[in-house]
């Protein structure tokens, strides 16, 4: 074999690793229990939002559900891994999406909104999870602008505590969010997904904590 088909040859087993291992996360996540997708009509059981609590991971979606741009299954493995057991709303199909899926734009947007916002949240705090890994093509994000500004109104108006925010550092336009978010409402911007999700549970990653001994105790 040439050293040109080696290389190529360890780029096609790379390429399809990394594929695998995300089909895997999104399997993972379809197969929660406790996890609910546009699929799900009905809310969870009170009881259990109010023993559980809930969260709702907010941010662009992938609507041609191109497997390198979905996050939210990693997100889901981190807030288990975090120790997170409640629901977690997941705003996308579950499974592959087919034509005719959810015709009625309505019924996403009220699916959405009760989650995020409606009366049977009452019954427990649900966590506004807005991740932001914006870019000038699939993940735009326009309806998130919408939804993070409605939630930023109601931190303004002492109404809303349980907002977590982050984006990646090379996420595209994201100064007038970061303005609104970071500088006017004091919400704390996390850069990473991984510190994101750990934060809804109070926690910080195990690899910090080994660093901030190692900084303690520098010799």
């Amino acid at each position: 074999m040439t050293k040109n088909a080696r290389r190529q040859s360890a780029r096609v087993r790379e390429y399809l690793s990394q594929h695998r291992a995300k089909l895997k996360l999104l399997e993972k996540m379809w197969a929660d229990s406790r996890v609910q997708c546009y699929d799900d009509k009905e809310m969870p059981d009170q009881d259990e939002i109010r023993d559980l609590g809930s969260a709702f991971l907010a941010g662009p979606t992938s609507w041609l559900q191109i497997l390198e741009f979905n996050w939210r299954c990693k997100a889901v493995e981190l807030l288990r891994e975090a120790g997170f057991e409640g629901w977690i709303y997941v705003p996308e199909s579950r499974g592959l999406k087919k034509e005719g899926d959810f015709p009625d734009r309505a019924y996403i947007h009220y699916w959405e909104s009760d989650r995020l916002f409606g009366p049977y949240m009452k019954f427990g705090t649900t966590k506004k999870i807005v991740w932001i890994p914006r870019n000038s093509g699939e993940l735009l994000g326009l309806n998130t602008n919408l939804e993070l500004g409605l939630m930023l109104g109601m931190i303004a108006a002492g109404r809303e505590t349980s907002l977590f925010v982050g984006w990646p550092v090379d996420a595209a336009r994201m100064g007038l969010p970061d303005h609104y978010s970071v500088v006017r409402q004091g919400v704390k911007r996390h850069d990473t997904l991984r510190h994101l999700c750990y934060a809804v549970v109070g926690k910080v990653p195990p690899e910090d904590l080994v660093q901030d001994l190692d900084d303690d105790f520098p010799f």
